[in-house]
């Protein structure tokens, strides 16, 4: 019975087979010409078909290396091209002799060995395109220039090849033998059927090498064979980068930067497929694990419990079915620990992007739990034996329960990474359309200038399109870095953020007096008692930012457009409790949103700028920073008050 994977290896096989018998039999009935232009011309066929495959692949699968291999073999293309075109014989350019076909020839392996060796660098850096098409285009320049032109080097000597043509070839194969050793010493950077198949085709150009530095003429047998293996390597190539990306997208992926490593609890990105694409670094510190240990690799094997096999894990299922799960309690039998985990798409119209898993430690809670349940269980006889010993018990109890609701507010940042995709895809998307539109513009703006076509009219259409393309990528691209950044302050723990002496209504004071062009051009009013000061040991930023967030949430949401508002702010201290009160007069909240202002990604003004992180950041600001508590009242067209309390000397 032949398996699926003997299948895909004999289709692997049959396909070169058959072209090679081709080759050889349009050699033998048709002569060297036939045979060496289908031989080049498959080359060029590969690096054309490999530029198609990054210009439609690089917007859902951001691969540099695949995008700089793309452009390198796109140029070599067309050096190939040039090589097979100015043959003696052909007849396209009158040539006498093969000194320039040969020059081709040394200047397009130097090209594809240089363009190999450098490839391992955009593993793990970005590629800036732009520059990179321009460059390649200027050598492509350059190397037809030098080979029409130029007469040296000489690359036939009395009948054979010169010594620098051959010591070049040698150069050549040094060249790529470098290469391979890099490409093994990084093979965690690369899938491992990538891998195999780069390094299949580096070895057959070596031997192809080999034979091009002992023919004499087009007609010897060392000719042929190098041209043979050229063809394989060339077919190698083909499966590692064309068919992989074609076939499996998701799995081409490079070490890049891990935007989920703001996130202090394990969140792993992976494929319908259920393995690994990326994975922040509170995950590996979970497994104690370095991350070419466990990138594309199953999730399973690391992140799911032990008590499943992977085929009947429900987790596993609901990655492959693109289900959700929410904050739901696993044990994990392998360390004996208790987990928030919750599975979340990225893309909720699309499962392309793959999914979100994250989780949240909670075996403190979960033990609390059990303890509390035994405390209610014998709560009668306690209460008889020892009443107060009960009543402190108890108040420490209702302590726990508030860390566990906390604690799973906190688990719902795994939730928070897919609402923060679904927040910029809108202005990423509305940019990437725009920028699409302006390069059809500029394509079609140049073939009118190639062909002497350009009219005032034309032109002035071009450049009014392209200056509402760019605004529209400018403000969208804007909209989508304040959303990042609004990110990254929930995100971030703040809670070592610099602490120090400091006056609370004086500091408090110099923050409102930075804010008041804004009151003034509202026309609201701001009462603040600044006398009777004191001083407190905390976080200046923390209350910079939370003054701040409050003025400006009257602002957006409190007061009409028209303003003429009041705002009250009091500070005062009892008993080391420092006691912020802030109370506008704007039009207050339903019943409804008071119960939502603290969640993320809550605002009543969607599509209007607002964010709905703002209340969220003050939120952690007060609970982690500042160490306290914050409680918000508010009635319909009265007004919405705040009450925000922290210890006046906050622990290191």
């Amino acid at each position: 019975m032949i398996t699926k994977g003997q299948s895909t290896f004999n289709q692997m096989l049959f396909y070169p087979v058959i072209i090679i018998a081709a080759l050889l039999v349009a050699r033998f009935y048709n002569g060297v010409h036939l045979f060496h232009t289908l031989a080049e011309l498959f080359s060029i066929f590969v690096g054309l078909f490999m530029l198609v495959v990054v210009l439609n692949t690089q917007h859902f699968v951001k691969n540099d290396f695949l995008i700089y291999l793309g452009i390198g073999y796109f140029s070599i293309s067309l050096i190939d091209a040039m090589h097979a075109f100015t043959v003696k014989g052909m007849p396209f350019f009158n040539i006498i002799n093969g000194e320039i076909t040969l020059h081709f020839w040394i200047y397009g392996r130097l090209f594809e060995a240089i363009l190999l060796l450098s490839s391992s660098i955009f593993l793990t850096r970005n590629l800036p395109i732009k520059l990179t098409v321009i460059v390649a285009m200027t050598l492509v320049s350059i190397i037809c220039w030098a080979s029409f032109q130029l007469s040296q080097p000489i690359m036939f000597i009395d009948g054979g090849l010169s010594n620098f043509k051959i010591y070049t070839e040698f150069f050549v194969i040094a060249l790529l033998l470098c290469t391979m050793v890099i490409f093994i010493r990084q093979r965690a950077l690369l899938e491992k059927n990538v891998l195999l198949f780069l390094l299949g085709s580096l070895a057959l150009t070596v031997v192809a090498e080999l034979c091009f530095t002992l023919y004499t003429n087009f007609s010897g047998i060392a000719f042929i064979v190098g041209h043979v293996f050229k063809f394989l390597s060339f077919w190698m190539i083909y499966q590692a980068i064309i068919q992989t990306t074609l076939q499996e997208p998701l799995k081409l992926l490079t070490l890049s930067s891990n935007s989920y490593d703001a996130i202090p609890s394990p969140a792993i990105r992976i494929d319908n497929q259920t393995v690994i694409a990326q994975i922040n670094q509170a995950a590996l510190q979970q497994i104690n694990k370095h991350l070419k240990q466990v990138i594309h690799q199953p999730i399973h094997t690391f992140f799911h419990p032990t008590s499943y096999t992977e085929q009947h894990c429900p987790f596993c299922q609901a990655i492959k079915l693109g289900n959700t799960i929410t904050n739901k309690e696993v044990f994990f039998p392998q360390n004996g620990q208790w987990y928030l985990l919750s599975i979340t798409p990225i893309n909720s119209t699309s499962l392309v992007g793959g999914m979100v898993q994250s989780l949240t430690n909670i075996s403190h809670q979960k033990q609390q739990e059990v303890e509390l349940i035994e405390h209610k269980e014998h709560l009668e006889d306690r209460v008889k034996q020892r009443t107060l010993e009960l009543e402190a018990s108890f108040n420490q109890l209702s302590e726990t329960q508030g860390q566990l609701v906390e604690s799973k507010k906190m688990a719902s940042l795994g939730g928070l990474v897919a609402g923060v995709a679904h927040e910029i895809n809108t202005p990423i998307g509305i940019g990437i359309t725009a920028a699409s539109h302006l390069s059809d513009m500029t394509g079609q703006l140049k073939d009118q200038f190639d062909q002497n076509n350009i009219s005032r009219k034309g032109f002035s259409h071009f450049v009014e399109e392209a200056e509402k393309s760019s605004s529209l990528m400018v403000s969208n691209l804007k909209r989508a870095a304040e959303l990042i950044g609004s990110f990254k302050q929930v995100a971030v723990d703040q809670s070592n953020d610099c602490l120090r002496h400091f006056f609370l209504k004086g500091y408090s004071n110099e923050v409102l007096i930075s804010l008041s062009a804004k009151l003034k051009k509202r026309s609201v009013t701001l009462t603040f008692d600044k006398y009777k000061d004191f001083e407190v040991y905390s976080s200046p930023s923390a209350v910079s930012q939370i003054l701040t967030n409050f003025i400006l949430n009257s602002l957006t949401h409190g007061f009409d457009e028209s303003g003429n508002g009041n705002i009250i702010i009091e500070i005062n201290q009892i008993n080391g409790i420092a006691t912020l009160i802030y109370q506008d007069s704007g039009q207050g909240m339903s019943e409804e949103d008071l119960k939502q202002i603290f969640e993320p990604f809550f605002t009543t003004k969607r599509g209007q700028g607002g964010s709905g992180l703002g209340l969220h950041i003050v939120y952690n600001l007060v609970h982690q920073t500042l160490k306290g508590t914050i409680n918000c009242e508010s009635t319909l067209d009265v007004g919405t008050k705040f009450t925000v309390t922290f210890p006046c000397h906050a622990a290191d």
